[in-house]
């Protein structure tokens, strides 16, 4: 079997400075997939599919997150999935930054396929009637979305890029715009045989062990491999709580100030609002949608 290298062209950084992997795509006797036009996504997957073992995916968020979800869908819960390597190419990399190849080149190719270490994760399967099942690591209602709407408008746009811009935006708009970059939305959430509805600041939830630049919002206990918290649309001391989250002081109850977090195996949502899964927005069908876990997946690093 040998390795496939999916390669979006319309990345960021490959965009403006090339493939790094497909310069050496022919040391390992890889396959690549050119993302040119995503409508071709399906087919080259079924295409790996029948060959590889390992594919490595070179791009953004958006760039995993696609080719990621349809060799998921395509497998289904019975054919064996193969082994997973993510290559930074686009602008944020949140993704890659937390579970990606720290070398992207010969030596890297080689050490993922002869010697990796491999990071066995699951993925959240975003389920929504009328759309196919979305597969991704990061997913956010609310302000999140918001911000990160704001931060590729405003601040992408005069060049200051990766997650510097989406901690700015975060920043601003929680100490001094918060009403304006991001207002409350209604919100109905069923998990772990809780039920929390009303205005909502936003939610966040990840099978990662942390999101943007360390941050790790999550202090629900149990084992459960989807981390998820809430938070109440009038939540005071934000600033506060968020700051003391980011240093690691998470024992604490947070919900008189109206956050809330648990560890689940999935959750229920009626929500019309702005929704999105690795750092892009999502157009919903649908107000009603739920939120489980895949099967676990290798990531080789």
């Amino acid at each position: 079997m040998t390795a496939s290298l999916f390669i979006n062209p319309h990345s960021e950084r490959v965009g403006k400075k090339g493939s790094r992997l497909a310069n050496h795509a022919e040391d390992h006797d890889a396959r690549v997939f050119d993302l040119a036009l995503f409508e071709s996504l399906p087919a080259q997957v079924e295409a790996a599919l029948d060959t590889s073992d390992l594919i490595v995916i070179e791009g953004g968020d958006g760039t995993v997150q696609c080719v990621m979800s349809e060799v998921m869908r395509q497998v289904g819960d019975d054919r064996p999935l193969p082994d997973f390597a993510i290559a930074s190419g686009g602008m944020t990399n949140q993704i890659a930054k937390i579970i990606g190849m720290k070398n992207v080149g010969r030596s890297g190719l080689k050490t993922i396929h002869d010697d990796p270490k491999a990071l066995q994760t699951r993925m959240i399967r975003l389920s929504c009637d009328g759309v196919p099942d979305q597969y991704g690591f990061l997913f956010s209602t609310g302000a999140l979305p918001m911000v990160t709407d704001y931060a590729k408008n405003e601040l992408h746009a005069r060049g200051i890029g990766g997650s510097a811009a989406v901690f700015g935006s975060i920043v601003k708009a929680v100490l001094g715009e918060r009403d304006t970059l991001m207002p409350p939305t209604d919100c109905v959430l069923r998990l772990n045989g809780e039920t929390l509805a009303g205005p909502h600041l936003g939610t966040v939830a990840t099978t990662l062990p942390s999101v943007t630049m360390g941050l790790d919002p999550f202090w629900g206990d149990g084992d459960e491999p989807l981390r998820l918290t809430y938070v109440d649309g009038d939540a005071s001391r934000l600033h506060r709580h968020i700051a003391e989250v980011w240093v690691g002081f998470k024992g604490k109850d947070r919900t008189p100030d109206g956050f809330h977090s648990w560890n689940t195996d999935g959750a229920a949502f009626d929500y019309s609002g702005p929704v999105m899964m690795d750092g892009e927005p999502l157009d919903m069908p649908s107000d009603r949608f739920s939120l489980s876990v895949s099967r676990p997946v290798t990531i080789r690093r």
